[in-house]
């Protein structure tokens, strides 16, 4: 493999364009790598560090073009096939992508970026037990990489192996505990597994976008979760709804007293009542499980999100309905039944309706995971 690194100029322009890269300034380290390459065109490795500059100017074509003078300087470098492999499904040349990063790894084997390289192409081409095993091979030659490991978990859930993904998240954030994808996609798994509530699922979520927080995808799952909450409040808004129909005698039955109006004292207690339900409920077992940053998020979506904002509508309406069927003294039992009905009705239907969409989403995303299992 060539490596001439050149002397005097050319070695400070190497350096110069090192620590260009390090800080983020790729359009000028690929200007003096360019001036290098002019008096050391056999160097692969410069060749290589210009594509990505290149790349990371948004010069795709110049990236793929210096990746393959990196070819042609030495063949035998794994460093520009991983390159040209990483590039070319940005031009839409995936069989290409393929066959580069097979010589990647057939010059490279023990180098984990170009299993990597061959992991992302065989995805693309829809590969997903040959993607799963390139990424298996990355774990086996860098098993201290955080990385690796969080990359290993996609494929495996994409075959079924959900116990592989658990234990390749679990991995990563012993690795590296601030990954936030990780925390993040753990929860999720533990939460489709039954074994995390919404508080607890809110509350690695809120840990994981702390890490990251300018992740859309973290901020989209916590948004989900506490929009889960919220849904929650209308239960509590039924249970007052059947406490105030019983205590105000709007169906009774057997041997219930019948007689209209209810006595005030039983009525203010029945108020009472409703008050403990909403704070036991919305306190106790919910929001003061939530950690700071969580709580923050439920103010945060109903500030913003006004579909957040229906299901405690609905919640307060059916409580209000449930006071008003309290507070009046009502002597018309037909007037006590149309209010019960016209707070219960809409709560019922709301939540009715949302499950059944969710119940359906969830046997699509079954049945679709299913047909990618049969292919596979």
């Amino acid at each position: 493999m060539s490596t001439n690194t050149g002397t005097g100029t050319g070695t400070e322009l190497k350096e110069r364009a090192d620590a260009l890269m390090d800080i983020g300034r790729y359009e000028q380290a690929g200007e003096l790598l360019a001036r290098y390459l002019v008096d050391a065109p056999g160097d692969a490795w410069a060749w290589s560090h210009l594509a990505h500059c290149r790349f990371r100017a948004g010069d795709h074509e110049g990236a793929l073009k210096a990746a393959d003078e990196g070819i042609a300087a030495d063949p035998e470098c794994w460093y520009p096939w991983e390159r040209r492999a990483f590039l070319l499904p940005f031009l839409m040349r995936v069989d290409e992508a393929l066959e580069a990063a097979r010589e990647a790894v057939r010059v490279g084997p023990e180098e984990p970026s170009a299993h990597s390289v061959l992991a992302r192409c065989l995805l693309f081409t829809g590969d997903n037990q040959g993607c799963y095993e390139a990424h298996r091979k990355v774990v086996e030659l860098n098993p201290e990489s955080a990385t690796a490991h969080f990359n290993l978990a996609h494929p495996a859930e994409l075959i079924g192996r959900l116990d592989v993904r658990e234990q390749a998240l679990r991995n990563a954030l012993r690795l590296d505990p601030d990954h936030a994808d990780a925390r993040a996609q753990l929860a999720e798994l533990l939460r489709d597994a039954q074994q995390m509530k919404l508080p607890e699922l809110a509350g690695e979520y809120s840990a994981a976008l702390g890490s990251n927080p300018d992740s859309r995808y973290i901020e989209h799952r916590l948004n989900l979760v506490v929009l889960g909450l919220l849904r929650r409040t209308r239960w509590f808004a039924l249970v007052c709804l059947t406490i105030a129909a019983l205590t105000s005698r709007a169906f009774p039955t057997g041997d219930d007293p019948r007689e209209l109006p209810v006595p005030l004292d039983t009525r203010l207690w029945s108020l009472v009542l409703m008050s403990v339900t909403w704070v036991l409920g919305a306190w106790f077992f919910a929001y003061r499980k939530l950690p700071q940053g969580a709580r923050n998020a439920v103010w945060s979506l109903l500030r913003r999100y006004w579909p957040s904002r229906l299901p405690v509508a609905q919640a307060l309406w059916g409580t209000l309905c449930a006071v008003v069927l309290v507070l009046v003294p009502w002597t018309d039992r037909g007037y006590e039944q149309t209010i019960a009905l016209v707070g219960a009705v809409p709560v019922v239907l709301a939540m009715w309706f949302g499950n059944s969409w969710r119940r359906v989403e969830k046997e699509r995303r079954e049945k679709r995971n299913g047909k990618q299992n049969e292919k596979k």
